[in-house]
């Protein structure tokens, strides 16, 4: 009988009745994990992977259990498991974070804009990744099984072959824009702005410091970034533009919190109310998400979002999911009213080098090119775009202007192991350009060391007439000589990383394995802290900002 029992279940196994089962179970203990701790097992094993694997398996063995289990109906439902599953455990591996419930109801609520980065994700596959859904693909069907293996084969083949090719030609496509003259080279103080000028903030999106300092425009050659550095606390879009406009961080928590002090103390109501600047934001994403709609109306006097850019010029200039073709800022600032009585304090958020990256100037061969090579063809296209801000305003306007250049946030194409944004500390996300321009005499001042947290108060500062106040605030002002960061950060909606920059030193915390690693500003001499006492000084400043 038990002889009988185990020739059944051997029969079974071949047939492919409970492979899927095994499989599932095998993948789920053994998917890769970053690094091999326990730490990190448990990490990205959390409450809802486990029991979505339990579900998954329970199903499986439901339909195994049923006496017509070949029909499409039960193939398809265990096809989509399957691939579901694989997905969860991939994100998990590619983006280096913990996939939880609240990202998972962020992913449906946002679905009109995250299916253009679906495209993306699966770019960054590596060979194991399509092994393991292969292989459950395979075991889902029962007949002809040698016919799906070498189509699935086939296409793995051609896959890596597009994926290396276009790698191959990332040299060919990376151009940097040629300069037309000479400029003055950057200062790093600067003890006040007189004559209170037009400022105009240009934001780009996902730039890091680094990939902007090998490129040049006709007016700024971006080389002088090298040696600067500019953090960001968190690299989030929607967190990071309020931490630019309110000088606050809020690392509690992974949406605005908004409430009297936000809206009566950031920077465009107190550029209005002490030095009548008007206040103007045009932004080429859309405001509508993660309640932004709910503070920037409210704090600017003019603002224009996506959703009117493409009402006004959709005819001509083309959308994809998070933005626009960013050369509607040109007709866009056309319709502002600029008076030589009062100053404009203008935002301008761009958004072409959001993934999936749009390039305008693409053909059909382009739009297959890895994200990286798409990448650095949107930044070439931006920095265009910039070009074309400077001469709009030296062309228009009378009044000195100040164009400020930096980023949301950075953006990581494999370094550490991660990719796009969100979910990393390192320099490619958080260390964003920064650069002072005065049009009209050409120069460019670019602090050593800031933040973004201490961006508000700089700004303030400088404008200021009143010496006392100066002296008083001289701590936060990232352009005086005596200014030393002091910054915690923390990656979005997760706990995989926290850090702390202080004085000349860059802590990085990954909470995943419980390793703390001291290094400095540009990341090299990388030491695990062993000493338990400084571990826990550093834990207990950073926990100090997110608790």
């Amino acid at each position: 009988m038990k002889l009988n029992k185990l020739v059944n279940f051997k029969n079974e196994y071949l047939e492919g009745k409970f492979s899927l089962t095994i499989w599932y179970l095998f993948l789920y203990c053994f998917y890769w994990p970053i690094s091999f701790s326990f730490g990190v097992w448990f990490y990205f094993h959390g409450i809802f992977v486990s029991i979505f694997t339990i579900f998954v398996i329970v199903l499986e063995f439901y339909i195994n259990q049923k006496s017509n289990n070949r029909n499409r109906l039960n193939t398809m439902c265990r096809l989509v498991l399957w691939s579901f599953f694989v997905l969860i455990f991939t994100y998990q591996e590619i983006y280096q974070t913990s996939v939880t419930l609240d990202l998972v109801i962020y992913s449906f609520q946002n679905l009109s804009l995250l299916y253009g980065d679906f495209f993306t994700f699966l770019y960054h596959w590596d060979f194991l990744q399509w092994l393991a859904l292969a292989t459950g693909i395979y075991l889902v069907f029962d007949k002809n099984r040698k016919r799906i293996f070498f189509t699935l084969l086939i296409i793995s083949i051609l896959f890596l072959y597009l994926r290396f090719t276009s790698q191959w030609m990332i040299n060919d496509n990376y151009t940097k824009v040629t300069t037309s003259f000479q400029i003055k080279k950057g200062k790093t103080v600067l003890e006040s702005i007189p004559g209170k000028p037009n400022i105009v903030f240009v934001l780009l999106e996902g730039v890091s410091r680094k990939q902007l300092s090998s490129l040049q425009s006709r007016y700024i050659d971006f080389s002088l970034l090298e040696g600067s550095h500019f953090w960001i606390p968190m690299p989030h879009t929607s967190k990071s533009l309020l931490t630019w406009m309110t000088g606050e961080a809020q690392l509690k928590n992974s949406r605005l919190q908004l409430d009297d002090s936000v809206f009566e103390l950031n920077l465009p109501v107190l550029l209005q109310k002490k030095h009548n600047y008007q206040t103007v934001m045009i932004y080429t994403q859309s405001i509508y998400l993660e309640g932004m709609e709910q503070f920037f109306p409210k704090i600017f006097q003019t603002i224009v979002d996506k959703s009117i850019l493409e009402k006004r010029y959709g005819s001509l200039y083309p959308s994809f999911s998070w933005g626009m073709d960013d050369r509607v800022i040109l007709p866009a600032m056309n319709q502002i009213n600029i008076t030589e009585k009062n100053p404009l304090f203008l935002l301008i958020g761009l958004s072409q080098t959001h993934s999936p990256y749009f390039v305008v100037n693409e053909n059909t061969h382009s739009q297959w090119n890895s994200p990286l090579v798409r990448y650095h063809a949107s930044i070439n296209e931006e920095v265009a775009v910039l070009d074309s801000i400077i001469s709009y305003w030296k062309e228009n306007s009378s009044r000195e202007t100040l164009l400020i250049l930096s980023a949301d946030h950075g953006e990581s194409f494999g370094e550490e192991g991660a990719f796009a944004h969100n979910y990393s500390l390192y320099n490619q996300e958080t260390d964003v350009p920064f650069l002072f321009y005065f049009l009209k005499s050409g120069q460019v001042y670019i602090p050593k060391l800031g933040t973004s947290v201490d961006f508000k108060e700089t700004i303030l500062r400088l404008l200021e007439t009143n010496t006392n106040l100066l002296s008083e605030k001289s701590k936060v002002n990232f352009f005086n000589h005596n200014y030393q960061p002091s910054l915690v950060l923390k990656t979005w909606n997760s706990e995989v990383q926290k850090a702390w920059i202080n004085h000349d030193k860059k802590y990085i915390y990954h909470s995943d394995r419980d390793q703390l690693l001291q290094m400095d500003f540009i990341e090299d001499n990388r030491t695990p802290i062993s000493d338990l006492r400084l571990k826990q000084k550093v834990l207990n400043q950073i926990y100090s900002e997110i608790r």
